[in-house]
This record gives structure tokens, C-alpha cells and sequence, in this order.
């Protein structure tokens, strides 16, 4: 039997998205056991909520320190060694736990959805196969600091030269994936349908706006300009994790076509009923949003690797670029040009790929017959 360790590491929410998916699509195989963890949740739980705390914090009041820091790793390899020695090093207290879990599972492979994961790990496991899976649209320099046997990359990301070149400096097999996300996302239902379920009007334009896992960003400037759409348009937001966003804006527009949710469950059929979708440009969101085909405004994305996700979509011409001045501008322009959102929607189409989770399956099960042969 195969026993998969899927490692996560739980800043913001799209690595632990990714990894969902991806224990999911292994338990439909036969011998297949799988174990998740969260490698932030094996720090002490004093220590687990300051890291959380001090990484939103970071991006929120240091976005440039964050940036500086996210392209020196990127670019300057001894930077990015100092970087990963200081990471091994301070890794102590969750690789003395990991240690255990590892002695405990006896995995046959370990699938790591952040490059951190790899340099957690103890040293005498490091033979075992692994797999990374990069879940932004930008393969960073960390994942080469402790390279996996195979690296699993987003669709269209670097040229089959680029892939190439990337192998020979590390010696990881590089394939193109795209990021696994939830199936629920690639199950497309129409939308009048969808709009009846959730309890929306079927004739009404519908926006959802949605700012991450954390509810950062200019979101109560953002959600006055569209409060400002001409009616019948209805305006859902989803503010994540930030309580006391969600107490301001449910306050300020309670009995208005403004609605304010912190989380819902069904957020693969809001967006199935949806126009349009504004958005910060987290990896997992915008993936699931392409395989819906839903058009998407894409704003203040943090220095780093939204920059690159945002990059990415402006690239292949399936997204546009807002800021605060214009939202409430291109939000009616988009809404008023179906042709428009056709074009952006099979763009996203042709971009997303609903297989990856079963493609990281098959590939990283091919991975200890790989072995065998050599």
C-alpha cells in the first residue's frame, strides 16, 4: 500500500485548499492511504496564532519589507540559501513533532503544497520520493532551495526551454499540472439554476466580491463605489476571517442589495450565479474562478505572489486591473458588455485544468516505479 504525506503550511488558506483536493483525488485510488498536515499547527499554540497574526500584519502594514523580502529570496540564490538555513533552523520545534508523525505514518511518498515543507523535513527522510505542488502562478526560488523529485507547475507558466533548463539546475522532473482545486469547482451548473438555490433573483445582475481568507485590502472603500451600481444589481461580499469588517460593513448596509457574509460553503455555486467576481488575485481563487469561466476584476494584489497571479491573467488577457478610483466604472462597463465577459470566460476556460489533482495523483504514483527502474 501507498502512504502519502500531503504537507501544508496554513498562511492564508490556498495551500491548505490545495492539499484538500488533493487528499481527495488519492482516495479514489485503490492501496492509497493519505495523512494531511498543517505544519503551522505543530508550532506550540502560543506561538501558532502570532505567525498567522504576523504574516497578515506583514502584508497588511509592510508590504514592501514583504516584497523585499519575497524577491530576494526569488532572485539572489545566496540570499535565498541564508533564507532557507535560517528556516531549517528555526523549523526545530515543528520537525521534532513532524519526526514523530513521520515514524508513526511510515509514508511511502510525501507532497509538499509549500516549498517550506521540504526544509521541515528531517534529514533521514529525505530519501523517500517527493512531490512539490506550486499553487501560484510563479515557481519561487524556495522551491529549489530543497528541490522535490518532481515539481508540479500551473498550465501555460514557463516555456518547455524554461522547463527544461529548470530540471537541469535542479534535477526535479518539471511538469505542468495547473493547481488542484476542490471538484465541486469544475462541476459547472447553469446559471438561473444556481441563482435559484442560493436565493437570488434570476433576472438581476449579480456581483460577488470576495478579498481572501484574511479580509485585507480596501474593501469598505470598494464596496461603497459598487453600492453605487444602478439597480436591480445585487452585490454579494465575503469578508474571510477579518471579524470586525464584517460587523462594520453588515452594519452600514443591512436592508440594502448590499449583502456582507463572512463564509459560505457554497461558494462553488456563487459562482456559478455570478456575473462577475472582484477579487484579490490568490492563487486558489483565481484558479477557481477560471474553472468556472467567471470573469474577474482583480484588485490590490499584495507585492509578491498575487503581483504574479494578477501578472499571469493580465498576460493571457482574461482579467482586468481595477484600484479603488475605477471599480465602480469597469464594474458597470463589464456588466453591460456581454461579449466581453464571453471572451474573458472562455479564455479562463481554456486555461484551467480540472484534471490536476488527478494528474498530481498519477504523476507522484509513478514516482517509486520511476525509482525502481534507476
Amino acid at each position: 500500500m501507498e502512504r502519502i504525506l500531503i504537507m501544508t503550511m496554513g498562511f492564508g488558506t490556498g495551500h491548505n485548499v490545495a492539499a484538500k483536493a488533493l487528499a481527495q483525488s488519492y482516495g479514489v485510488q485503490a492501496d492509497v492511504a493519505t495523512l494531511t498536515i498543517d505544519l503551522l499547527e505543530l508550532t506550540p499554540k502560543t506561538f501558532h496564532p502570532l505567525l498567522q497574526v504576523g504574516y497578515s500584519q506583514m502584508l497588511s502594514r509592510f508590504p514592501a519589507f514583504y516584497y523585499y523580502l519575497y524577491n530576494r529570496t526569488f532572485h539572489n540564490r545566496f540570499v535565498r540559501y541564508i533564507s532557507s538555513e535560517f528556516i531549517e533552523k528555526i523549523g526545530w520545534m515543528i520537525r521534532k513533532k513532524l519526526k514523530r508523525i513521520l515514524a508513526d505514518f511510515q509514508p511511502t511518498q510525501i507532497v509538499s503544497t509549500h516549498p517550506f515543507g521540504f526544509l521541515m523535513l528531517p534529514s533521514r527522510w529525505r530519501y523517500v520520493p517527493t512531490a512539490g505542488v506550486v499553487t501560484d502562478y510563479e515557481v519561487h526560488g524556495m522551491w529549489l532551495a530543497q528541490a522535490p523529485d518532481l515539481l508540479c507547475i500551473p498550465h501555460q507558466l514557463l516555456s518547455e526551454k524554461e522547463r527544461r533548463r529548470l530540471a537541469w539546475q535542479t534535477g526535479s522532473r518539471i511538469i505542468e499540472t495547473g493547481i488542484p482545486s476542490e471538484a465541486g469547482f469544475h462541476q459547472k451548473m447553469p446559471s438561473k439554476e444556481a441563482r435559484l438555490e442560493v436565493g437570488l433573483p434570476v433576472d438581476h445582475p449579480f456581483v460577488l466580491v470576495m478579498c481572501g481568507g484574511l479580509g485585507c485590502g480596501p474593501l469598505p472603500h470598494l464596496v461603497e463605489e459598487l453600492a453605487r451600481l444602478d439597480s436591480p444589481t445585487e452585490v454579494w461580499v465575503l469578508t474571510g476571517k477579518n471579524d470586525k469588517l464584517y460587523e462594520d460593513l453588515s452594519t452600514r448596509y443591512e436592508g440594502t442589495r448590499v449583502r456582507i457574509f463572512q463564509y459560505r460553503r457554497d461558494v462553488s455555486r456563487l459562482m456559478d450565479a455570478a456575473d462577475l467576481l472582484i477579487t484579490k488575485p490568490g492563487g486558489l481563487t483565481v484558479t477557481e474562478a477560471m474553472a468556472k469561466g467567471l470573469p474577474m476584476l482583480l484588485f490590490e494584489a499584495f507585492p509578491g505572489q498575487e503581483t504574479t497571479n494578477l501578472n499571469y491573467l493580465l498576460r493571457e488577457k482574461v482579467a482586468i486591473a481595477v484600484n479603488e478610483e475605477t471599480i465602480w466604472q469597469q464594474t458597470a462597463t463589464l456588466l453591460a458588455n456581454h461579449e466581453q465577459r464571453m471572451r474573458m470566460s472562455e479564455g479562463l476556460m481554456k486555461l484551467s485544468k480540472p484534471e490536476a489533482a488527478s494528474r498530481v495523483v498519477a504523476e507522484t504514483l509513478r514516482l517509486r516505479t520511476l525509482d525502481s527502474a534507476l
